[in-house]
């Protein structure tokens, strides 16, 4: 309901359908058609989310399933449109924000287990558990003024420009809270602009600006969310699926989110057990094609707030009487574009191949029957639908939605009508919700609705046809009783007069249809379309930009450092004593032995658990080792190829040990191992694409975010690897530069002569 309250805040009625059963998912990727279940993916690879509740829900729901296991929603978006994976297990309000990035995937409605979510506190620490009370507090305090339902609003609703967050008043005057999320878990928590925002992160900065502290947030996956608050890392999580096994682990708050866990599929699962035809192709099909286009609605429905909010640059609104008016003006190419209900445009499409339904969608929002302000007749009618049985509903919804007009009659009004008559001002061009037809008599979802709950009153029903403008203006006049007609709820409405919310609806664009050969699918214009979504839209080239920083950081640093360290190991033990040359075989024996991810999370959950060192420092430590490590083995290597008589006779000349071994052998030594370094400086670029795993925000961390928002594969993939190669080819020239002044060979023959009298 959260969702529905705030989406007909922001939009004003106009000629709509229920999605529930319409041909196409709705515009959140909603579907509630029952032609395809959830239980009939049994058998099918489903991916799961490491780490988290779904893992449970596979094994016990789909228990004959071939099971994949990813990192997170792009990883599973990526591998459910290349058709690695079937279909994906995912909670619903992060498959509706899905759907939004990326119409291919879509979800089936009936929830496959209803799930609290909460944030996750340590559960052995005093001052966390103090901490999570104090939270519970604040969330009780915005649940009961309001708030707690106005974050919902924003972050599940459709209005981008409402989706900010400012953190800097946030005064840290009680200290400084730190969190973990995870930046590719939207509509939770994700980057836009460049900034940390989400559902979550709003909850968490609302909680820190009324408690006076300031904030931290950390970034990892879901798998490394609990490690983080266990070890003290961070003071808690944002929100998680609440099972009693995490329980055990961790302690919850009161739930922030009530939702369920639904399956994701692709779309064209949907389109097909609806036996969609796919011959129509939109002429449009971005938002950003329809900048510098005429767009039109009908009269009495504004719905330019909306559609600004998708199309920077409308060329000019147009309003229209009826949909048949609009329909015939795009295509007489008089409009480019009308936006109605899904379930209508997908039928118009279907009727006539000259039309198309957008790809993208606008949003979803609710209907309503409408009463003058104060009728107490509306909440009395309000308890009768709400008696009438969900299969009663689904019925009505399947029949006005059927393609069979000889099912659509309605009934005959043979009940006595004690209780008097109502008059229904009815919008008389709004099929299948209330139209005429054929033989002149009203029909639509709305007026039979209405007559069910008549009878149930036992009062008779008078319904007035006219045009949609003057719907609403017959209550405020008084010339009605109530008014039907695919009506949005509004706040704005509800001033006026008070309102029977009795279905949902969402909202797309009806565009001509573009012939099937002449659509641009080459690879280039696929390549223009992901190089905006990538780097382009919401400046996201930025967050590559900051991506490369921090992989360079920690790549130079590892390369100096672990230089140094490895060569001063090696001086140490270089003459190989009984103790030192054991130390130095078990530490490179422990660390080329262990995977480096499980050194990164070994340093950065246990050994550094306690400190206030960042991810990246960790990083920095740990390819110091590394790299110091495989140094250490480089120089053993190229000083063992020298032969020992080089280092007697260098003694034999009164040099020291230490300068027979700088001057004599390590020179020599130097082209023996200078490839392998070079070598081992373009592997350790390519390492640290792991330092994700504890919070860094690289390159590669930086990519999944993109991913996280576009829901692309290609593009973003592909972009990281051509950046790695550049780093990679920049570094190793840049060492091989230096290298030139270590290089006995590439000596000048001043520099080999320097000390020797040549006129001898």
């Amino acid at each position: 309901m959260k969702i529905k309250k705030y989406l007909v805040l922001m939009i004003i009625g106009a000629v709509l359908l229920l999605p529930t059963f319409s041909k196409i998912v709705s515009a959140e990727g909603e579907t509630n058609d029952m032609s395809i279940h959830w239980q009939d993916y049994n058998g099918k690879k489903i991916g799961v989310l490491t780490g988290t509740l779904m893992e449970d829900i596979a094994a016990n729901n789909f228990p004959d399933s071939e099971y994949l296991y990813f990192d997170s929603y792009p990883d599973l978006c990526t591998a459910l449109t290349t058709g690695k994976i079937d279909a994906f297990l995912s909670d619903e309000a992060n498959i509706r924000s899905i759907n939004y990035e990326q119409p291919k995937i879509s979800y089936i409605n009936d929830k496959i287990t209803k799930q609290d979510q909460s944030f996750a506190f340590n559960k052995n620490s005093s001052e966390s558990a103090e901490l999570c009370s104090e939270f519970n507090d604040f969330l009780n305090e915005i649940k009961a003024d309001g708030t707690f339902e106005e974050i919902g609003d924003i972050w599940l609703g459709i209005d981008e420009e409402k989706k900010t967050i400012d953190m800097s008043d946030l005064t840290g005057e009680n200290g400084t809270i730190k969190i973990v999320t995870t930046s590719t878990d939207m509509p939770w928590s994700y980057i836009k602009d460049g900034k940390n925002v989400g559902y979550d992160i709003d909850l968490i900065v609302r909680f820190c600006r009324d408690r006076g502290y300031a904030l931290e947030i950390m970034d990892t996956d879901f798998s490394g969310r609990i490690p983080a608050v266990q070890s003290g890392k961070c003071d808690f999580s944002t929100d998680m699926n609440v099972t009693d096994e995490r329980k055990e682990q961790v302690l919850f708050s009161e739930p922030t989110y009530y939702g369920g866990v639904v399956l994701a599929v692709p779309t064209a699962d949907l389109e097909s057990a609806n036996e969609i035809s796919s011959k129509s192709v939109p002429e449009y099909q971005t938002f950003e094609e329809l900048n510098g286009t005429t767009i039109s609605m009908l009269t009495g429905a504004p719905f330019e707030s909306l559609i600004s909010s998708k199309v920077q640059n409308v060329k000019e609104f147009t309003y229209f009487q009826s949909a048949p008016d609009m329909m015939l003006a795009i295509k007489e190419h008089k409009t480019d574009a009308g936006l109605m209900n899904n379930a209508i445009a997908d039928l118009v499409a279907n009727r006539d191949s000259e039309l198309a339904v957008f790809p993208e969608h606008l949003g979803e929002t609710a209907f309503g029957l409408a009463f003058a302000k104060g009728d107490e007749r509306c909440d009395e009618w309000a308890k009768v639908y709400e008696s009438i049985s969900d299969e009663t509903k689904k019925e009505l919804w399947e029949k006005w939605t059927s393609a069979d007009d000889s099912i659509k009659t309605i009934p005959i009004q043979d009940w006595p009508g004690s209780n008097g008559t109502v008059n229904v001002a009815a919008c008389d061009t709004v099929e299948p919700m209330s139209y005429v037809g054929q033989d002149g008599e009203i029909l639509g979802l709305d007026i039979e609705t209405i007559l069910l709950i008549a009878k149930e009153l036992d009062v008779h029903v008078n319904f007035i046809p006219m045009d949609f403008s003057a719907v609403l203006s017959s209550i405020e006049a008084g010339k009605a009783d109530i008014a039907c007609g695919s009506i949005v709820i509004t706040e704005e409405r509800k001033e006026s007069m008070d309102f029977l919310e009795y279905q949902p609806a969402s909202f797309v664009f009806v565009v001509r249809a573009k012939d099937v050969d002449t659509v641009d699918n080459s690879f280039f214009s696929k390549v223009k379309e992901s190089f905006k979504k990538t780097f382009i839209r919401e400046k996201r080239y930025k967050l590559f930009i900051d991506g490369i920083i921090t992989t360079l950081t920690i790549t130079v640093s590892a390369i100096v450092f672990g230089s140094i360290l490895g060569f001063l190991s090696y001086l140490i033990c270089r003459r190989e004593n009984a103790v030192t040359k054991k130390v130095s075989a078990f530490v490179l024996w422990f660390i080329q032995g262990i995977p480096v991810v499980v050194l990164l999370m070994i340093l950065y959950y246990i050994v550094f658990a306690k400190s206030d060192l960042s991810g990246t420092v960790v990083a920095i430590i740990a390819f110091t080792l590394i790299f110091g490590a495989s140094v250490f083995g480089m120089l053993k290597m190229g000083v063992g190829a020298i032969d020992k008589g080089q280092m007697e006779a260098a003694l034999s000349l009164g040099y020291s040990d230490i300068r027979a071994f700088f001057r004599i052998i390590l020179p020599q030594a130097i082209p023996h191992f200078l490839p392998a370094y070079k070598a081992e400086v373009v592997s350790l670029v390519k390492a640290t694409a792991i330092v994700g795993y504890i919070a860094v925000q690289d390159l590669t961390k930086m990519g999944d975010i993109v991913r996280g928002r576009t829901y692309e594969a290609f593009f973003p993939l592909i972009a990281v690897a051509i950046m790695y190669f550049i780093l990679g080819g920049v570094i190793k020239f840049i060492v091989g530069r230096l290298s030139r002044h270590f290089d006995p060979k590439r000596r000048l023959t001043a520099d080999i002569l320097k000390g020797v009298n040549v006129d001898d």
